[in-house]
C-alpha cells in the first residue's frame, strides 16, 4: 500500500474539506464509488473514487479533528491514472 499525507496549512479551516474534497474530484472526473467512515478513524470521512471505464481505486480520508488528509493506493487497487493524479499541480 501506497500512503500520500497531504500538508494541511495550521490556520485552515476544515469545515468545508468534505464538499471542496468532492469538488475537486468531481472536476476531474473521478467517480464516487463509495463515500463511509473507517472504523479505525472514528469521525473520518473515507472516499474511494474510479476513473470512468478504468481499473484502479483512489482512496481519500479525512479526519478533521486530528487535521489530516492523506490518499491511499492499494497494490491490487492502483493504476497509471492514479499516480499520475496525485503527482499533478491541479
Amino acid at each position: 500500500m501506497h500512503q500520500i499525507e497531504f500538508s494541511v496549512p495550521p490556520r485552515s479551516n476544515l469545515a468545508a474539506a468534505e464538499s471542496l474534497i468532492e469538488s475537486v474530484c468531481a472536476a476531474h472526473g473521478l467517480n464516487l464509488a463509495m463515500k463511509a467512515s473507517l472504523a479505525s478513524y472514528p469521525g473520518s470521512v473515507h472516499w474511494h473514487y474510479k476513473q470512468p471505464k478504468q481499473r484502479g481505486t483512489l482512496e481519500l480520508t479525512l479526519l478533521r479533528d486530528d487535521r489530516r488528509i492523506w490518499a491511499q493506493v492499494h497494490t491490487n487497487r492502483k493504476a497509471p491514472w492514479i499516480e499520475a493524479w496525485l503527482a499533478s499541480d491541479s
